[in-house]
């Protein structure tokens, strides 16, 4: 696990989204049985490094999560993926209302999806025809009709491209996504490495309070995810967490 160097350019920006996350922790439920962790899904929307726009502009949050807060005994990061999948169900609707039914392609496939700011996205439909149409502020652009299916290019405000490898998405979470879940339901490291998600910033490792040899960060290393520890807010990371620690 890397630790973030104080001369990284971009090292104040992801202290900042920590200490978003570590604001989300602080709205968990407390219970006997889990820990109170937060999470903050970061959109980097110019990973150029020689890019000149303010460093605002590089990076947008796309969903937050903290634990319990949908129902299921949801984690943080779990529940920023749950949301992100709302989001792509919500703007997979909106283009449905422009052309008709959408075939949503298959992840794995160089064809891409919508969710969260400005940019384009390729989606196919089979009731679409040769045409420009705009409602709102949504637009799609319908090219050449092939057999039953015609490609579609849509721009929505607000809406950056999902590939099944989400390269320029980034997690920060206050403590290291879990390895094991005593619920028996997947665990966050798994969900992370199953999104393609690139790059993990976490507060603190997991403390062995409810499970002993927690490996989340070695697992999403081994998996190809960059995972970086932002030193000197650990006493913050923990503190939401004291009716268990």
């Amino acid at each position: 696990m890397k630790v973030l160097s104080k001369d990284d350019n971009d090292a104040a920006m992801h202290i900042y989204f920590l200490k978003l996350a570590i604001e989300q922790a602080h709205l968990s439920p407390k219970a006997p049985s889990n820990y109170c962790v937060g999470a903050v899904l970061v959109q980097e929307t110019h990973s150029d490094p020689d890019s000149e726009l303010p460093q605002e502009d590089k990076f947008k949050v796309v969903t937050t999560g903290f634990s319990n807060e949908l129902p299921g005994n949801t984690h943080a990061e779990e529940c920023c993926l749950l949301k992100l999948d709302t989001l792509l169900a919500q703007q997979t609707e909106n283009l449905e209302e422009l052309v008709g039914p959408v075939v949503v392609p298959a992840p794995g496939t160089e064809t891409s999806l919508l969710v969260t700011s400005p940019t384009t996205a390729t989606v196919v439909s089979p009731t679409a025809t040769t045409s420009t149409t705009t409602a709102g502020s949504s637009r799609a652009n319908i090219g050449q009709r092939s057999g039953s299916v015609c490609s579609i290019t849509a721009t929505f405000p607000g809406s950056a491209l999902k590939d099944h490898r989400r390269k320029e998405w980034i997690m920060y979470s206050t403590m290291e996504p879990c390895s094991t879940r005593l619920s028996g339901k997947k665990s966050c490291s798994e969900r992370l490495i199953a999104s393609g998600i690139r790059r993990v910033y976490i507060g603190v490792r997991e403390p062995d309070r409810f499970v002993q040899n927690v490996v989340g960060v070695e697992n999403m290393a081994d998996s190809g995810i960059e995972v970086v520890h932002i030193p000197g807010l650990e006493e913050e990371c923990l503190a939401p967490n004291k009716h268990v620690l």
